[in-house]
């Protein structure tokens, strides 16, 4: 075989290799991992309206208003996934308010221990970070997941909104933001955190969800829910 020829079959043999391993990399940041063993089914975002209690003798009714979003989400196992797997921890972090509201401030909740209501928003819970441990069951009040997959949450809430003062026998809560002159506008908020998929046998995989809120129709009906299907979420293995 020429000499020359030989060299052309070796950088060709070179080129192929290097294009496949291009293109390799761009369909892994694309598609991530196509084999999860867990996977998020989808995500549950319900919105409402919270009235806090303002100290005041002198009327019958003082609100701080504010806005909750209480998010949901259900991690599954792959039933394609053909080995045995179980969840160390669902570790949620890194949230960031990619655009602002208008009115209020935004804190993020962890869920509590109360087991009446799976949120409170006092201080004690608010948090950068929550991790959820795998156990036997899940027990979301108690940051625990069933270790083949359950539900993990937090709430977003937008307070001090504004406030509200009457003295009639009764109020309808579900209308103290269209009495205090808050639009859907001016609470529209974004947030972006990622969510870490940590197995026993020390796999990691790693995504980013973003999420526009409140949900629709909120100021008009006092509550309000959507579900973002989870096929489109992007999870990328994490070295340790």
């Amino acid at each position: 075989m020429p000499k020359a020829l030989h060299i052309s079959i070796i950088v060709l043999i070179i080129v192929a290799i290097v294009f496949t391993a291009i293109m390799s990399i761009l369909r892994y940041d694309e598609k991530g991992e196509e084999n999860m063993p867990f996977d998020i089914s989808k995500i549950s975002v319900i919105s409402s309206i919270n009235a806090q209690d303002v100290e005041d003798e002198k009327n019958l009714w003082n609100k701080s208003v504010g806005q909750d979003n209480d998010i949901y989400i259900y991690i599954e196992k792959n039933k394609d996934y053909s080995k045995t797997e179980t969840i160390d921890k669902i570790i949620l972090d890194n949230f960031k308010i990619d655009k602002e509201p208008q009115k209020g401030n935004i804190v993020i909740y962890r869920p509590c221990n109360n087991e009446k209501e799976l949120f409170e928003n006092t201080d004690e819970f608010k948090c950068e970070e929550i991790t959820f441990t795998g156990e036997q069951t899940t027990k979301i009040q108690e940051l625990k997941i069933s270790n083949q997959g359950g539900i993990v949450a937090f709430r977003l809430a937008n307070q001090n909104l504004g406030s509200y003062v009457s003295n009639d026998e009764e109020i309808d809560y579900k209308d103290l933001l269209k009495k205090i002159n808050v639009s859907e506008d001016e609470i529209k908020t974004n947030i972006s955190f990622d969510v870490t998929i940590k197995l026993t046998e020390s796999k990691q995989f790693k995504t980013t969800i973003n999420v526009d809120l409140p949900v629709e129709g909120v100021i008009e009906n006092g509550k309000s829910s959507k579900e973002i299907e989870g096929k489109d979420f992007v999870f990328k293995r994490v070295e340790n």
